[in-house]
């Protein structure tokens, strides 16, 4: 099979965007993303992020669904901690019968200490095994079977013939379309030593790495694969996403002119090189690079030539390719996407043309 393209919305929008404009944004690309035939559109949480401002990444999906016909939507994620999981889990089943199997979905514990402080939190430390105590109640009452259950947590339970009231009540089924056995659920990993990887192998969720390099695709690769075969399953790269963030041109020098006078540019001089400096996000794309340099010294020289995708369809097949030689095939390149609302032409060119010119053409071991 061909490897798929899909779209990652975070979104990377800057604080002076209004919540407007990024949503209208937001269905933008659904529209344009849904005509070109990328498989699947993946809308980011946060809730104090100025850069990353969607806390409500359902009325996006809901949105686009009136707009769209192939696409499937994912919130990336819910950040389980964060919500009530009786009421979570009736709004995610009730809302991929909406979009009628064009839905999956997104967990995480959440990972800004911001958004941790604005719940009552001190520290992230405490949210993951909030995470799993929210993924047991709403999976128990996806079985729709009578229950009551106070954990340490939260509290949630399923009515039964036991707890009517005086009249008989029918009760609605918003359980996930087709049964949960049909419902995708995905993790995304950043780090190289992503535990996330392993808490998605050992239950059967589908991995999305952000790219950091040959040595961190290989370290969520074979973690995720060891941790589905630990559990007895097999692991499939088919499954495996990759995010990336792409610029596409006719020419190689067009691509990168292009990419310097964009939104894409303007994320990484304002926001991403600070986060990927501190937390040494860059090391292993250095190391890809051969060159002799600290995280510091990085410019847009080099995230034009080595972190972002940028150049003609031919370099973009050829890095690719080359990538995969290296760590292994995968099944979906993720598009990230970044502001263009000024000026969207050479952005929605680009997408298109990752599309129809450059995600056919890509040799992928493992997977073809």
């Amino acid at each position: 099979m061909a490897m798929q393209c899909g779209i990652f919305m975070t979104p990377y929008n800057p604080p002076s965007r209004t919540p407007r404009q990024v949503f209208d944004w937001a269905v933008d690309i659904a529209r344009i993303a849904d005509e070109a035939g990328y498989a699947d559109y993946m809308i980011g949480e946060h809730y104090t992020l100025g850069w990353e401002n969607i806390p409500m990444p359902e009325a996006i999906i809901a949105a686009c669904a009136q707009t769209t016909k192939q696409i499937r939507f994912a919130p990336m994620a819910h950040l389980l901690p964060y919500h009530d999981p009786a009421t979570l889990a009736i709004r995610i089943g009730w809302l991929s019968q909406v979009m009628e199997g064009r839905y999956f979905l997104g967990v995480a514990p959440g990972g800004h200490h911001t958004d941790a402080i604005l719940h009552g939190f001190e520290s992230i430390s405490e949210l993951p095994p909030m995470q799993l105590e929210a993924l047991h109640l709403i999976e128990r009452i996806w079985e729709g079977k009578p229950f009551l259950e106070k954990g340490k947590y939260f509290k949630a339970g399923f009515p039964g013939a036991d707890t009517m009231p005086e009249y008989n009540v029918i009760i609605a089924d918003n359980s996930p379309y087709g049964g949960r056995d049909k419902l995708e659920i995905a993790v995304t990993g950043l780090s190289q030593n992503s535990s996330s990887m392993r808490f998605a192998g050992e239950r059967d969720y589908s991995p999305i790495s952000f790219f950091g390099g040959t040595p961190q695709m290989k370290a969520h690769w074979d973690t995720w694969a060891t941790a589905m075969e630990s559990k007895g399953r097999t692991p499939d790269r088919k499954r495996y996403r990759v995010c990336r963030d792409i610029f596409i041109a006719d020419t190689d020098a067009e691509a990168k002119r292009r990419f310097l006078a964009s939104g894409l540019a303007q994320t990484w001089k304002h926001y991403l090189k600070e986060i990927y400096v501190k937390f040494g996000l860059f090391n292993g794309i250095i190391q890809d690079s051969g060159k002799d340099l600290t995280p510091d010294d990085i410019d847009e020289d080099f995230l034009a030539e080595h972190v972002v995708l940028c150049g003609s369809p031919e370099t973009a097949i050829e890095k690719l390719e080359a990538l995969a030689d290296k760590v292994g095939g995968w099944g979906q390149l993720v598009y990230n996407q970044h502001d263009s609302i000024d000026d969207p032409k050479p952005w929605e060119e680009s997408l298109r043309r990752f599309a129809s010119e450059v995600a056919p053409k890509v040799r992928m071991p493992g997977i073809d």
